[in-house]
């Protein structure tokens, strides 16, 4: 790993150790740490901070493929030229509904919409 990765990676789990942080002290206002709670409860509640990250992550990866340098697409038809607008739409990933942006353009010639490739 060279040196920017490693510092990447240092960041990531400054981070991360940040959320859990956070998520313990809600716990904490929560009252779940009066007693000794079942581990399935602390499990639950780390379960859940992943997928909101996770959902998080695609939104912002979704985002960025979407939009990379995208102006126009050729109809798979015709093969013309036509502009590209960005619409958004739900998906349901394993972690839940997320909220992607996704490329599409519509050939009127050919009467037809697609969905280019970012």
């Amino acid at each position: 790993m060279d040196a920017k990765a490693i510092a990447r990676e240092r960041e990531k789990q400054q981070l991360l150790n940040r959320l859990v942080e956070i998520m313990v002290s809600e716990q904490q206002e929560q009252g779940v740490y009066a007693s000794v709670p079942h581990y399935s409860v602390l499990e639950q509640a780390s379960h859940r901070l992943g997928q909101e990250l996770s959902r998080a992550a695609q939104r912002r990866a979704m985002a960025e493929a979407a939009t990379a340098n995208v102006e126009s697409a050729a109809c798979p038809t015709c093969g013309e030229q036509r502009p590209v607008k960005f619409k958004r739409r739900v998906v349901q990933s394993i972690d839940g509904p997320v909220e992607v942006v996704e490329p599409s353009a519509d050939c009127r010639p050919c009467r037809r919409s697609f969905f280019p490739s970012a």
